[in-house]
């Protein structure tokens, strides 16, 4: 049974988030961490680009050193890579050591199912996950900030994870110009990881709530040491109830979305494999996807698409958007898989990422 717990920012609520992943590290143990850092930042592993991120970019990086966690920023309003994919390779190389992953809530459902996929153990990775306020692309990010500073002459530190912070009571702002997945995300809420940091709702420049996977845990993570007292059962429904109204403006949206697709929007699996097969050669939906990185759909000799292969790959769907992101035709490819992944979750009752421990309803 899970318990949260409140713990006072004094203003600063990045600051103390970092504070409690600092404390983490060293009662956990942690030997090396996947976060998000700020631009540029020395790791191990960089994410998938070679080229340095800008200052505005979000970099997935695996930090062996807990210093770097001064940069660390899980509500930078950016996206530019799943980096739940970059997990079972480090675990690979890393078999002796405690690893942590600091997700967001799209992440950590990708990475459920992607054990699922391509059985590799979690049990040395201590999984932390915060509540997901919206992000942007890379492109709109980068606009956005430069804005700013052409405005006010040079961009203040975390300037826009601030902004988002700062909406966090009302559930965030400017959903409409978020990333198409993060407009129709139905789970944003942190939710499932071993650490869940909550923001929902709260007047964060207060209090944020932090809630263990279950007694165990707390213990184990030293919770009682970083929190100020147990969560009053105000707070918890204030988060629930901005939540829940985050989650059904994403459905009203997505059915808004769905409408306007008319004919092109494929009413099961064998009209979606129409489709995809007439991408020809391109894959880069399923390049980007961290389900299709451990097992992707397979083509038969004619290239012809296996049926079974790609309702294993959306009934997992965890609807990060990648996909969409990367497609060089600009298809609303988080619409299109999001809405075939609902009628196979109705029809297999199944939910993505609800359980590490509920098993893949197809073979």
């Amino acid at each position: 049974m899970s318990t949260q717990w409140i713990v006072q920012t004094h203003g600063d609520p990045l600051g103390t988030v970092r504070h409690i992943v600092h404390t983490i590290w060293a009662q956990a143990g942690i030997q090396g961490m996947l976060v998000s850092l700020n631009g540029e930042g020395n790791s191990q592993h960089n994410h998938i680009s070679n080229k340095p991120a800008a200052s505005t970019n979000s970099q997935a990086a695996y930090i062996v050193n807990p210093e770097q966690l001064s940069q660390v920023n899980p509500f930078k309003p950016v996206m530019s890579i799943n980096t739940a994919r970059m997990v079972p390779s480090l675990l690979s190389e890393y078999t002796d050591s405690k690893l942590g992953a600091l997700l967001r809530p799209c992440e950590l459902r990708a990475l459920i199912e992607m054990v699922k996929h391509s059985p590799f153990s979690l049990r040395n990775l201590l999984t932390i996950c915060v509540d997901c306020l919206g992000t942007f692309s890379p492109e709109e990010y980068h606009w956005r900030t430069r804005r700013k500073e052409s405005t006010l002459g040079e961009p203040p530190p975390d300037g826009m994870s601030q902004e988002s912070l700062q909406f966090a009571r009302q559930g965030g702002i400017m959903a409409y110009r978020f990333r198409p997945a993060c407009q129709v995300c139905e789970s944003p809420g942190a939710h499932g990881a071993d650490l869940n940091i909550k923001v929902f709702g709260l007047p964060v420049r207060q209090v944020i709530l932090i809630e263990t996977r279950d007694v165990a845990s707390a213990e184990r993570l030293g919770i009682s040491a970083i929190t100020d007292d147990v969560a009053e059962s105000q707070l918890i429904q204030q988060n629930d109830r901005i939540l829940a109204k985050a989650m059904e403006r994403h459905r009203r949206t997505m059915d808004r979305i769905t409408q306007s697709l008319g004919e092109i929007l494929p009413q099961g699996v064998d009209e979606l494999i129409v489709q995809l097969e007439k991408c020809g050669a391109c894959q880069s939906c399923m390049n980007v996807c961290p389900i299709c990185s451990i097992d992707a759909p397979r083509r038969d000799r004619d290239g012809h698409y296996s049926r079974e292969s790609v309702v294993r790959w959306l009934v997992s769907c965890a609807g990060c958007g990648m996909c969409e992101q990367a497609c060089p035709n600009h298809l609303p490819l988080g619409a299109i898989f999001g809405h075939i992944r609902k009628k196979l979750d109705e029809e297999l009752d199944y939910t993505p990422g609800r359980s590490i421990e509920e098993l893949l309803p197809v073979p």
